[in-house]
């Protein structure tokens, strides 16, 4: 974070800032995310809540855990400029000239880039350029894997009930399950190898939304290896809750209960409550 500040000698504060949104029914996940790292604070504002660390000796903390835990979507380019800041700032070059001058082409990199007002203040910056994120190759049994996995499905997964008219089932309704991982088409060549790590599945790409999407709903995929794999790595805050409606649901499927009645109205009953309709 980069502002006009009268009191400093270039006019200019720096401030950086490490910081996870997300909806106030996830509080308690930002908690686990305050008491792992052992820094930063937890701020509530109506349905959103915040995690952020800001001081340097505390950010040398969530930097260090990232140079032993790469990230592996695109962000990793973002933490890689994030880390040249942090240096910048850490020798303190920021409070001159040329090093204020570095740390804005570092900043022009960064994220989504420089606001209109620096653009303004500063018009001649040379971005620095972001460096390509590393190909993953999965290793299955690799529990630093599985326990990714289990992180990124928390954070950017959908446990889905798809119930569809069907003038082929007695009941007239079709019902499936799916697990559903939509990223930027940036991140393409990740969520492609998610076919190859989870053993089956698809993948599709969206040229106008520019988003790409994995698809896994082959029932016995989804009994097989997607439900054992997240009993055993959890998936964690208000989206466990979805996960563990989702193995309810599959387990009346397997009895085929969703054959009957009965069955299927406890199967739209649990898809009623899931995702955007937990409260």
């Amino acid at each position: 974070m980069i502002s006009k500040n009268p009191k400093i000698t270039l006019g200019w504060s720096v401030k950086l800032v490490f910081s996870i949104h997300l909806h106030s029914k996830e509080i308690d996940l930002l908690y686990s995310f305050q008491r792992f790292f052992g820094v930063g604070n937890v701020t509530l504002n109506k349905d959103s809540a915040t995690y952020q660390v800001i001081r340097l000796s505390d950010l040398a903390c969530v930097i260090e855990h990232f140079n032993n835990y790469p990230l592996k979507t695109k962000k990793y380019a973002d933490f890689f400029l994030f880390k040249l800041a942090f240096d910048i700032v850490n020798r303190k070059e920021h409070l001159t000239e040329a090093g204020l001058k570095k740390l804005i082409d570092v900043r022009a990199s960064l994220n989504k880039g420089l606001p209109e007002r620096l653009k303004v203040a500063f018009p001649n910056i040379n971005p620095v350029p972001r460096t390509t994120t590393p190909k993953t190759y999965w290793e299955l049994n690799k529990s630093e894997h599985k326990h990714w996995m289990a992180g990124f499905v928390t954070g950017e997964g959908c446990f889905y009930i798809q119930t569809t008219k069907s003038k082929t089932h007695k009941l007239g309704i079709k019902v499936g399950l799916q697990l559903i991982i939509v990223q930027n088409t940036r991140d393409a060549y990740l969520i492609e190898s998610f076919v190859q790590y989870f053993g089956g599945g698809s993948f599709s790409v969206k040229e106008k939304s520019s988003t790409v999407t994995f698809t896994m709903s082959k029932f016995s995929d989804i009994v097989n290896n997607i439900i054992p794999l997240f009993e055993e790595y959890t998936i964690q805050g208000a989206k466990a809750k979805d996960f563990e409606d989702f193995k309810e649901a599959s387990a009346l499927i397997k009895s085929k209960a969703h054959l009957n009645k009965e069955g299927l109205d406890k199967i739209i009953k649990i898809k009623a409550r899931m995702n955007f309709k937990r409260k």
